[in-house]
């Protein structure tokens, strides 16, 4: 199960923002002018290959707090998770994301924590995490370049510019945050590839309607897809200490 959860952290939906990017590309500008408002509900579906396994999983979710928390109810394949009672079939369970920390509860995680939240750290060393910081779709779109207007599209029933760009990883590293400098770096040595195509459709307000991504690098995979609406407040709850635990400590790592 530890390289199922491997998969899915790394590929957890990229929303906490951060840093400030200016610029007058119409993309960068709806990302900034996406992440100043307070949050946003999505829809996600996404398929990521790496090291032999596949994940793929979907889920409705929100954004709170600028992109600083994420909440997100996953459904995915219980094989994948190592369920193998339930082959053939699907669990869902919820994740949080919020301060550098994950937090899981629900499907192949009640067998360990029970009604209880699994907490783990974006850096924690079990999982090599900081080699997959999940640092941002949307700080991302903040410093591309090459885009290039694709047409029209409606979104959710609303109308939407379409944009195709890519994201030199090596170039674009000093535009972001710190965090998401370190995790663009990172990508580029281990997954032997320094692009990122990206595509989103902006609507007339600015904002960032939809993200799509379907990105084949020399070592994996991954092919992602994002529609943002109801933007406006968000509250998400972060589990208290007290309905929490560990998950180095689930493993016996004190």
């Amino acid at each position: 199960m530890r390289r199922a959860v491997v998969l899915l952290l790394l590929a957890l939906p990229l929303t906490a923002c951060g840093g400030d990017v200016t610029s007058i590309d119409p993309v960068a500008q709806a990302a900034s002018k996406t992440k100043d408002i307070g949050g946003a509900h999505f829809v996600l579906s996404a398929r990521v290959a790496a090291e032999g396994q596949t994940v793929e999983y979907a889920g409705p979710g929100e954004i709170a707090d600028h992109g600083k928390k994420f909440r997100m109810r996953m459904t995915m394949p219980a094989a994948i998770l190592g369920m193998k009672g339930l082959a053939g079939k699907s669990v869902t369970f919820e994740a949080i994301g919020a301060d550098k920390t994950f937090y899981f509860r629900g499907g192949p995680f009640k067998q360990f924590a029970g009604k209880k939240w699994v907490a783990m750290g974006d850096d924690d060393a079990t999982f090599d995490l900081g080699q997959n910081d999940p640092s941002t779709m949307l700080e991302y779109l903040r410093a591309v370049s090459d885009v290039e207007e694709k047409g029209t599209a409606t979104v959710r029933g609303v109308p939407t510019t379409h944009y195709e760009a890519r994201i030199q990883l090596d170039k674009v590293a000093d535009k972001v945050s710190p965090g998401a400098a370190r995790a663009l770096k990172q990508a580029a040595a281990r997954l032997g590839t320094d692009v990122l195509p990206i595509e989103a459709w902006v609507s007339d307000d600015g904002l960032v309607r939809k993200l799509s991504m379907n990105w084949h690098p020399q070592r994996g995979s991954f092919v992602l897809n994002v529609e943002l609406f109801g933007f406006g407040d968000v509250d998400i709850a972060v589990p208290k200490a007290s309905e929490t635990v560990n998950f180095k400590q689930l493993l016996g790592g004190g």
